[in-house]
């Protein structure tokens, strides 16, 4: 595919010259015929055979390359999954897959969906859909050989751990719903938490029905999370900020070339909640509708935000259904703008550096430019600047690990061990924690695999973590995730700093309310503490 791209590029660099020298719709029509010409000729006379729908997807990519990272051209396929994905719900046979050990591998079973009643479980390979083989798929070509027509039928190849033979098992498809809220559940006594993945079609709803059940736990301050929430529907992200911040306050604006990207978007006139002390948690996966929801929230001094900066991503991708009914085509149409005025948008001109950008702490922690361009306030006055993401309010990176430790993890270590060992180790409960035993199973396994750990004495206690959080995630059954994650919040340093700094959101809370002014000392004290919490090392990554 790579080189129908390179070509379908310099196709489509060829009528871009020609247009912009001529200025002229004939003329433009004239390249367009100019363009087909070569892709025709290009078909026959190339040296390596190439379909003509591969070659246009390739030509449209091209195109779209010129004008940004993230306008991008939907074929059958990835316009299906795209509106399965908003809508909430699509039909196949409920599993999460990923590569591990180059081999695409089911890291979940959703629990009472076909796969899991079929006995699919974690660590399993899918080496087969429907007779293609997987060994060079792309993971998201397999999610969509996957998903299917209710009560379709799918055919799967599993190699499973310990057994020679193939499985081979026909499974019916049948409605799968997908969820926004990852999970929610009372952190402590009076904090709850929220993990909020994406902003798909039932995003609102489904935070407030979270809320008001935490609620009804007595929670008295709410975390948040948004870290690794790529976004998703703008009319979701207003929902969301109007739980929070009521009363018609601008959320979020939009200004591009047309009049009618031009707009202004405010929250609800009321919340169905009571407001609480609030801290919103982000990190470099918090793009798009989570970077409108952080830069209301801290715009409008509702509550703190807590993390590292996040992506970066102001610019918004309105979705043309084409003609044929079955693509479609998301071109960016506007930028969008905090309600202080900021755009967070990163700079594109080095897709390179775009995508691989650098640490935000040498910013956060020096002296910050205050120059016109770059400074903006608060509702309240707070200092917030025009960089690329949302600057949290607290800079607080993540927890170091060795680096014997990474390389475990990049190995698959964990997760193999776990589920090879999955019955091994009695009934997996909210509770059951990786003890000693377990560890020193681990260390044979990685004796006769071979992988090398010199300071394994030095690391117990971080490996019977990562030990204890697998198992919980592969063996949990419904409640698996819950466990796991709350299990890794535990020793989760962003979150250990969030419910520290409660009385701060509270205060904030107040400002927010008119009830107090804003202190001169307030963001010193912020300042201060993410300094006393600072880890020292260059990326983020």
């Amino acid at each position: 595919m790579r080189v129908f791209k390179s070509l379908g590029l310099l196709l489509v660099c060829f009528f871009i010259t020609v247009r912009l020298q001529s200025g002229d719709e004939s003329q433009m029509y004239q390249s367009l015929d100019t363009l087909a010409e070569i892709l025709t000729v290009a078909k026959a006379k190339t040296a390596v055979d190439i379909s003509g729908e591969e070659l246009i997807e390739g030509a449209i990519e091209g195109l779209l390359e010129q004008l940004d990272p993230h306008s991008n051209y939907y074929n059958r396929d990835r316009y299906k999954t795209m509106k399965e994905d908003q809508h909430g719900t699509f039909h196949g046979i409920g599993i999460i897959v990923g590569y591990q050990n180059r081999q695409l591998t089911v890291v979940t079973a959703l629990d009472g969906a076909p796969a899991a009643r079929a006995g699919i479980r974690a660590g399993d390979v899918i080496a087969g859909i429907d007779g293609v083989d997987t060994e060079s798929m792309r993971s998201n070509d397999a999610v969509r050989l996957l998903r299917g027509e209710e009560n379709s039928q799918v055919d799967l190849s599993i190699i499973r751990p310990g057994q020679e033979s193939p499985l081979k098992m026909t499974l019916q498809r049948q409605e799968i719903p997908t969820k926004n809220v990852r999970t929610a559940f009372m952190f402590d006594e009076k904090t709850g938490y929220v993990g909020l993945k994406d902003f798909g079609e039932s995003a609102t709803s489904e935070l407030s029905d979270a809320i008001s059940t935490l609620t009804a736990q007595k929670m008295e301050q709410l975390v948040l999370d948004l870290r690794g929430n790529p976004g998703g529907l703008l009319p979701q992200a207003i929902g969301v900020a109007s739980l929070f911040i009521p009363g018609r306050k601008v959320v979020v604006s939009t200004q591009g070339r047309l009049r009618n990207a031009n707009k202004e978007y405010v929250s609800e006139v009321l919340s169905p909640h009571e407001q609480m002390p609030l801290i919103v948690l982000i990190d470099r996966g918090s793009a798009s509708a989570s970077e409108i929801v952080a830069g209301a929230i801290q715009d409008h001094d509702r509550g703190l935000i807590l993390g590292v900066n996040s992506w970066g991503k102001g610019l918004v991708q309105s979705v043309f259904p084409l003609s044929d009914g079955t693509s479609g085509l998301a071109l960016t149409t506007s930028r969008y703008y905090t309600p202080s005025g900021r755009n967070i948008q990163g700079n594109y001109d080095s897709w390179e550096s775009y995508y691989s950008p650098k640490s935000s702490e040498t910013f956060f922690f020096s002296e910050k430019t205050s120059s016109d361009s770059t400074l903006f306030t608060t509702h309240v006055g707070r200092k917030v600047y025009q960089v690329r993401g949302i600057t949290p309010d607290v800079y607080i990176s993540y927890r170091l690990e060795p680096k014997s430790i990474r390389e475990l993890q990049n190995q698959a270590a964990f997760f193999n061990f776990a589920t090879i060992n999955q019955e091994r180790f009695g009934q997996i409960g909210r509770n059951w924690r990786a003890d000693e035993g377990v560890v020193q199973a681990f260390r044979n396994f990685l004796s006769e695999k071979k992988l090398e750990h010199s300071d394994f004495d030095e690391h117990q206690s971080l490996i019977a973590e990562k030990l204890t959080y697998q198992f919980l995630l592969i063996k949990g059954g419904r409640n698996s995730e819950e466990w796991a994650l709350q299990y890794q919040l535990g020793s989760d340093i962003q979150m250990q700093s969030a419910v520290e700094l409660f009385p701060s959101a509270h205060e904030l809370l107040r400002i927010f309310n008119g009830e107090l002014p804003l202190r001169e000392g307030y963001s010193s004290d912020l300042l201060h503490y993410a300094e006393k919490c600072r880890i020292p090392r260059e990326t983020e990554d």
